[in-house]
């Protein structure tokens, strides 16, 4: 069963998503402000956000930004009231996957909701204590790269969140500007830097050669992480 976290401040609006997905076969958990749904978002996986961007205190562009930097690969859907194109624009550039435009129809938003997990078949935010990588696993309290072997390779801020990054996103081709603006925040970059390309090497000589065989250069596409050797 494929969880959804629904943050909504609406209490009428909030229950009906709830109800309608609930009755899809999704399980829900219901947030009704953006400080609830960043308590929801950190304490357990979810495998999609579907956010309201006009929340008070923590709002949903604010969730976006947490979100890229605490639970990357964690994909999320932005509500925006009707003829606000530039919080539809702002919200997919700082990283939501699709939009949906109140008052919207249950069957829209079932069908975007469907479209956006079928880019992400498994679960989207593992934590990153449990992520494992041929030869070792991730422990994220200290940063590090743990061997099968116990041995230990410090990972910088921006090595750690990539390659994190990676192993939320299996075997799916990840742009140079996806990553840019995913990984780094920053944003219409691509061909100006070698950012990506020099700390991916800088990854792959800390993790050892059978996870940095995983690693795959699509030519003129961006990079992918094999799961599969």
């Amino acid at each position: 069963m494929r969880h959804i976290l629904v943050a909504e401040d609406d209490d009428a609006i909030r229950r009906g998503l709830q109800d309608a997905l609930e009755g899809a076969g999704y399980a829900v958990e219901a947030a009704c402000d953006g400080e609830a749904a960043l308590a929801a978002l950190l304490s357990r996986p979810v495998d999609l956000a579907l956010l309201d961007v006009n929340m008070p205190v923590v709002s949903g562009f604010k969730l976006l930004k947490i979100m890229a930097r605490e639970c990357p690969g964690t994909p999320s859907i932005i509500l925006t009231a009707r003829g606000e194109e530039q919080d539809r624009v702002k919200g997919l550039e700082l990283g939501a996957d699709d939009y949906v435009v109140k008052p919207f129809s249950v069957a829209e938003l079932l069908a975007r909701i469907a479209a956006v997990l079928r880019r992400y078949p498994g679960k989207a935010h593992v934590a990153a204590g449990e992520l494992t990588f041929p030869g070792g696993r991730l422990d994220a309290e200290n940063q590090t790269a743990v061997m099968d072997s116990g041995a230990t390779a410090a990972l910088t801020d921006r090595e750690f969140a990539l390659f994190r990054y990676f192993l939320t996103h299996p075997d799916r081709t990840i742009s140079q500007e996806e990553l840019l603006l995913r990984v780094w925040g920053i944003q219409g970059q691509a061909e100006k830097t070698r950012t990506v390309a020099v700390t991916l090497t800088r990854l792959k000589e800390k993790i050892g050669p059978a996870a940095a065989a995983r690693f795959e250069n699509v030519r003129g596409r961006g990079y992918k992480w094999n799961a599969q050797p």
